[in-house]
Parts: structure tokens; C-alpha cells; sequence
């Protein structure tokens, strides 16, 4: 067995490679090996403001309890527990926004740690949820594919030209291409940019691979809160459809299979 110090020495070489630091936005985002319930990884950013530097989470975690529907103005026992989770931590809620501010550089480590325990934490608040008392997007979105016959994969994996692999929601098995389809949904603004921005870094880096695949990008648009930019962005990689024009679906992908045009 390693002693006490080979085990220190082993512990501090690996933990840098377990968080993945780059530039964007003018901002530095931290990816952490943390995990949101849902199985998507945390990730950070490192904000320089004239008034010092603070790190957020750009309001994910409450957009996730969002597309859950987990307010938490509707339950004071959930507040009563994000408070205690965010005293604990000495983390900040702020428009949204999950923040720990910084006095100095040499913090950004143990605040990445106090930031990401607390977002784990309060995100787990989706366990409270009784199973079964609400569909999900995606969890509709399946279902669309059951009820007119499209035979798919769910979680479907795929490697990109950096040599990254994803889970992409879904695959169709449509004649001629299949189909990778990533689905959208937020209700709040800042998360559903995370959201977009995310979508568009799959597409981007499968494009560089070949030509297997169509993309689709579905839009939950029951909240107000996608800009048009955004979409405009998407529309470079994917096809992009709002869920309310789901009809359009169908017809794109009977088009792209060669079997003309479906009237729902």
C-alpha cells in the first residue's frame, strides 16, 4: 500500500487533469468532473468585473430546476434548504445566478470545489419531485416518435472529430441519412443561451467528421425566452424546429427520405 505522501503525490498529479479550463466569451469556463442528477457536467466561469473577479454559474443550476418545474418561490421548506446550502458554502444567489466572489486569483481553487458542492446539492432538489407527476421535453419528444412510427435510438452515443464523445438525445433511423437530434428546453433566458451554446459545440465538432448525419435541433418553445441570434446560430449546423410547429417536422423528414411531403 502507497504511503500517506506517494498517495498526496499521485492525488495532486491527477486532480488538474480532471478540470478542463478555456477561454470564452471573455470569460474562463471551467469544466468540473462534477455531475448534474441528469448526468451532464458542471460547468464554471470565471468573471472579471472593474469591482474584482467572481465565479458563477451563469444561472444553469436554476434553469435546471426550471425544466423541472422547481420554483422556488412556490416552497418555503425548498428555500429553507437552498439558504442552508448556500450559508454553508458561502455561495451567493444573484439574479439566477449561483456566485462565489473572489478577493484574490489564488482562491479560484477552493471556491471552484465550495461552488460545485453547492450546485450539486441544491440540484438534487429534482429527488423531491414525485416520479411520474411530469414529462419532461424530451420525455414528449420520445413519445412523438412512438405515436408516428419512427423507429430511433435515445441517448445515442457519437464520436466528433476532436476525438470527444456525446450523448445525443436522439437517433432516427431515417432512408438515405440518419438523423441526430439534440432537444432544447429552459425556462429561463441565460440558461437556454448555455443550452444553445452547448447544441451548437456538438454539431460543430460532428460536422468535422463526415457526412453520416442530418442534424436537428427541437425547440421547446413554450417559455418565451430564445432569441432570435441564437437560433439564427443554430441554424448554421442543424435544422432548427419550435415544438408549437412540430408539423413541420414530419414534412422535413419525409422531404429528406425521398417520400414527398406528409400532410398531418
Amino acid at each position: 500500500m502507497k504511503s500517506c505522501e506517494e498517495l498526496r503525490e499521485t492525488m495532486l498529479a491527477t486532480l488538474p487533469l480532471l478540470f478542463v479550463c478555456q477561454e470564452e466569451n471573455n470569460r474562463l469556463k471551467i469544466s468540473t468532473p462534477y455531475l448534474y442528477p441528469n448526468g451532464d457536467y458542471i460547468d464554471l466561469y470565471l468573471v472579471e468585473t472593474p469591482n474584482g473577479l467572481y465565479l458563477t454559474d451563469l444561472g444553469e443550476t436554476m434553469g435546471y430546476l426550471a425544466d423541472y418545474s422547481i420554483a422556488l418561490k412556490q416552497s418555503s421548506k425548498r428555500r429553507k434548504i437552498v439558504h442552508d446550502i448556500l450559508l454553508t458554502h458561502n455561495v451567493e444567489l444573484f439574479q439566477g445566478e449561483l456566485r462565489v466572489y473572489l478577493e484574490k486569483e489564488e482562491q479560484v481553487a477552493h471556491a471552484v470545489v465550495r461552488l460545485s458542492q453547492a450546485i450539486t446539492q441544491i440540484s438534487d432538489l429534482v429527488f423531491t419531485l414525485r416520479l411520474g407527476t411530469r414529462t419532461t421535453f424530451k420525455e414528449e419528444v420520445e413519445e412523438f416518435w412512438v405515436e408516428y412510427g419512427i423507429p430511433f435510438e435515445r441517448d445515442y452515443v457519437v464520436i466528433g472529430g476532436s476525438g470527444e464523445s456525446y450523448t445525443v438525445d436522439f437517433y432516427l433511423s431515417v432512408p438515405k441519412h440518419p438523423w441526430l437530434v439534440e432537444t432544447l428546453s429552459s425556462q429561463s433566458r441565460s440558461y437556454a443561451n448555455t443550452l444553445v451554446s452547448r447544441v451548437i459545440r456538438v454539431w460543430h465538432d460532428l460536422h468535422r467528421v463526415d457526412g453520416r448525419y442530418r442534424y436537428l435541433s427541437l425547440i421547446d418553445d413554450s417559455a418565451d425566452v430564445w432569441k432570435a441570434e441564437w437560433l439564427d446560430q443554430l441554424a448554421e449546423f442543424s435544422e432548427v424546429i419550435a415544438w408549437s410547429e412540430r408539423e413541420k417536422l414530419l414534412q422535413l423528414l419525409k422531404a429528406a427520405s425521398g417520400q414527398g411531403k406528409a400532410s398531418l
